[in-house]
């Protein structure tokens, strides 16, 4: 069955799940014909009084396991069941009633028993979001590996200007948001490679358990970036996202990459490396993607027979721009220890007169774990 998309799922004031009877033998009542109504308690259940969720398929599938249905003397097709959501997710309302042609055949002795609420509560797992100008680093810090550095700026190739990470009030999002800066000269990456120059966050072996994937582990991965107007890409790689395997020979190779790519269009790319070699699962035009709130939504099974799944829409309108998905495919490679995610800006110097010095914004960054 196609997936219901979560635009849907809040905009729909209704499910109408009708079923067949549980005998087909019995013939349905199509009116009472002048009879007295048939007296029965028809009710609707839930084992759960709050339910936790990932995502639309985990809730729907976990709203439907708990509710629990009677039908007393009618015939399950004589009713019909509503699942009525909130408009924003915190609750769902099931009911069953007759359906409008039988409400005349049954008298409900006890129509009080004939809705449930259950609590609804999303797991947002580890959440990194900008509070407001100053102390950019400690709180990317505190979030990702308190303690630690999970932060690789070209500060100290540029030190004049200060951190190459900053945070500002934007108005669209209506909050606080990342901004990373990246200049043609004289960022570079972290004084050790001049070929190329990179303003990344990642998490890494001293951050907590939960925001590194391991092996048969399922993660997903959420946040919000806008390319500014103008944006310019070369024919190297600028690359906005990385998943990247942690030990064993193939270390260097990210498995997944979002990069920008200058070209007749433009395009974004998804790359990916089962090994040591890279090849693109899809592009798209990159001028649809440019001077707009963009939403990712990236979901991994890490394992030799793994699946992923990769959505980017506008947060303007829930519009898709970009999707792609595979259910069965490496995301584990030999020896490795874990994955770990990284984000912001790195890119090629190979042909630095096609690029200009950006500010590329980064929004709630989310890491979730998924039992």
């Amino acid at each position: 069955m196609k997936k219901l998309s979560f635009l849907v799922l809040l905009l729909i004031s209704h499910i109408s799940l009708n079923s067949c009877s549980n005998d087909e033998n019995t013939p349905e009542n199509d009116g009472n014909n002048g009879t007295t109504p048939i007296l029965t308690d028809i009710s609707v259940t839930s084992s759960e009084t709050s339910i936790s969720w990932n995502d639309e398929n985990d809730l729907l599938q976990k709203v439907e396991n708990a509710l629990s249905y009677t039908y007393g003397s009618a015939n399950v097709s004589e009713t019909e069941k509503e699942q009525i959501f909130n408009v924003d997710t915190t609750q769902v309302t099931a009911t069953l009633n007759f359906k409008t042609a039988f409400q005349n055949v049954y008298n409900d002795s006890n129509p009080s028993n004939n809705s449930v609420t259950i609590n609804l509560e999303k797991n947002v797992g580890v959440q990194l979001k900008a509070n407001g100008p100053g102390n950019t680093y400690e709180l990317i810090t505190s979030v990702l590996a308190p303690g630690h550095n999970p932060i690789e700026t070209p500060d100290c190739s540029h030190n004049a200007f200060g951190e190459h990470i900053d945070e500002l009030f934007d108005a669209e999002l209506n909050t606080n948001v990342f901004r990373f800066y990246i200049h043609t000269t004289p960022d570079d990456d972290r004084c050790l490679n001049f070929d190329r120059q990179r303003n990344e966050i990642k998490t890494y072996n001293q951050s907590p358990d939960n925001l590194i994937g391991i092996e048969n582990e399922k993660v997903v991965y959420n946040w919000k970036f806008k390319l500014n107007a103008g944006f310019q890409s070369s024919p190297n790689f600028t690359h906005l996202h990385q998943l990247k395997s942690v030990g064993g020979s193939l270390e260097s190779m990210p498995m997944y990459t979002l990069t920008t790519r200058k070209g007749s269009p433009d395009r974004l790319e998804l790359r990916y490396a089962e090994t040591d070699s890279q090849s693109t699962l899809a592009q798209t035009d990159l001028a649809p993607l440019v001077n707009t709130w963009l939403e990712v939504t990236e979901t991994i099974e890490y394992g030799v027979s793994g699946t992923y799944e990769i959505e980017i829409k506008k947060v303007s309108d829930g519009s898709v721009l970009f999707s792609y998905a595979n259910s069965s495919i490496v995301n584990w490679r030999p020896e490795a220890s874990f994955v770990r995610p990284k984000w912001g800006i790195y890119r090629s110097l190979l042909n630095a007169q096609d690029l200009r010095d950006e500010e590329v914004l980064f929004a709630d960054f989310s890491i979730t774990e998924i039992e």
